[in-house]
C-alpha cells in the first residue's frame, strides 16, 4: 500500500475503534519500518513489535476540550522527535480522532507526507454527528492520499468535495479469525449477531424476525448501547471480547446475521468471511462490495426479507454448503493475492 523504503508512522488514538483494522493493516506493511502514536490506554497493544509514543486521550468530552488545549506543542514535540530519528517518514491515519486533524495541520506545514483512512464519510443512524462529518471534511482535504474500504464511500466524498486528494479504495482487509466453522446444515440454526449493538445495526429488525422461526438461538455478542430484551433462546453477552471468544463464537453458530439498515463497510463481515460462516447480510451501503454475491444470503434491510433470507438457509441444505464452499474459494483467492 505504501510505495518506497519511507519510514510509517502510525496515529492510532482511538480506544476501541478500527482497531481490528489497524493491526491488521501494520501486518501487511511488515516492509516498512513502524512507529506507533496510540493513546496511553492502548500502549500495551503495540509495545511488543513496534516503538511507541503515547499521549493521553480524554473519556469524556470535557477532558478532552481541556486536553486539546495543550495537545499541539506535545504533536510538535513528537513530530521534531521523529525528524531528528528518521530522514524520511509519513504519517498514517488508520482511524478516526479529533486530534488527527492536530496532526495534519503540523505536517502540511512540515511538507511530511500523509495517509489518511476514511471508514465513515457520513456518520450512522443513532450516531450522527455533524461535528464528526466536518472534521473529516477537513482532515481529507489537509491530506496527501485518502483510503476509503468501498467505492460507496468514496462516491460520497466525491458528491460534496470533489476530487481534491489522492483518492483511492482500498478493500477491508480479512481480519482472520481464531477458528473456522465447520457445521453442517442443522432445520434449527444457531444465529450470531456479532457487534455493537447501535442503531443502525438493525438489531430490533432481527428480534423480530426470528420470532416465529424454528432456531435453536441467537447469541447476541459485543458492546450494546440499549437495552435488549431477551425471551427464550436469546443470549446477550454484552461487553468487548477478545479474538479467542469471537472465533469460539463464530464456530459454534450455524448462520452470522447482518441485519444493519445503513453501512459503509463491515469488519464483522470479514471475520465471518475468515471463518467461513454461512451469513445473511442486508444489501446496503458498501457491503455487497466485499462478496460475491453467491457467497452469502443478501437481504432487503427490513423484517420480512430478513425472515425470507434466514428461512431460506433452515429450509435448503445445498444452499448452505455452497455458500460454504463460495466463502473458501473467495478467501482463498484473496489470500493468493495477499502473497502476489
Amino acid at each position: 500500500m505504501f510505495k518506497g523504503d519511507k519510514s510509517i508512522v502510525c496515529v492510532y488514538l482511538s480506544r476501541y475503534g478500527c482497531l481490528a483494522y489497524t493491526q491488521t493493516m501494520l501486518k501487511t506493511l511488515s516492509d516498512h519500518k513502524i512507529v506507533m502514536i496510540v493513546s496511553e490506554d492502548n500502549a500495551e497493544l503495540f509495545q511488543k513489535d513496534h516503538q511507541v509514543f503515547t499521549l493521553k486521550t480524554a473519556s469524556h468530552k470535557a477532558e478532552h476540550l481541556l486536553r486539546s488545549l495543550t495537545i499541539q506543542k506535545q504533536i510538535k514535540e513528537i513530530t521534531s522527535k521523529l525528524k531528528n530519528q528518521f530522514q524520511s517518514f509519513e504519517f498514517y491515519f488508520p482511524a478516526f480522532h479529533p486530534w488527527n486533524l492536530n496532526f495534519l495541520k503540523i505536517a502540511q506545514t512540515d511538507k511530511i507526507d500523509t495517509t489518511l483512512t476514511i471508514h465513515d464519510y457520513k456518520t450512522h443512524i443513532g450516531e450522527r454527528s455533524l461535528l464528526i462529518e466536518n472534521l473529516q471534511k477537513k482532515m481529507i482535504q489537509k491530506s496527501n492520499r485518502v483510503i476509503f474500504l468501498t467505492n460507496y464511500v468514496k462516491q460520497q466524498a466525491l458528491s460534496e468535495l470533489g476530487k481534491i486528494s489522492a483518492y483511492e479504495v482500498v478493500s477491508h482487509p480479512i481480519i482472520k479469525s481464531k477458528a473456522t466453522q465447520n457445521l453442517t446444515h442443522s432445520p434449527t440454526p444457531s444465529l450470531l449477531f456479532l457487534g455493537r449493538g447501535v442503531e443502525y445495526k438493525g438489531l430490533p429488525l432481527l428480534l423480530s424476525a426470528i420470532e416465529t422461526l424454528p432456531i435453536e438461538k441467537l447469541t447476541i455478542a459485543g458492546k450494546q448501547t440499549v437495552s435488549i430484551p431477551t425471551t427464550n433462546g436469546v443470549t446477550v453477552i454484552d461487553r468487548y471480547l477478545d479474538e479467542k471468544e469471537i472465533g469460539n463464537l463464530l464456530a459454534s453458530h450455524h448462520i452470522l446475521v447482518l441485519p444493519y439498515i445503513e453501512a459503509s463497510q463491515s469488519g464483522v463481515l470479514t471475520l465471518g468471511l475468515s471463518a467461513g460462516i454461512p451469513m445473511i447480510i442486508s444489501k446496503v451501503g458498501g457491503l455487497e462490495e466485499q462478496l460475491p454475491s453467491d457467497a452469502a444470503i443478501w437481504v432487503e434491510p427490513n423484517e420480512k426479507s430478513l425472515a425470507e433470507g434466514i428461512k431460506r438457509l433452515i429450509n435448503d441444505p445445498k444452499t448452505y454448503d455452497d455458500i460454504q464452499v463460495a466463502l473458501k474459494n473467495f478467501k482463498h483467492r484473496n489470500t493468493s493475492q495477499e502473497r502476489n
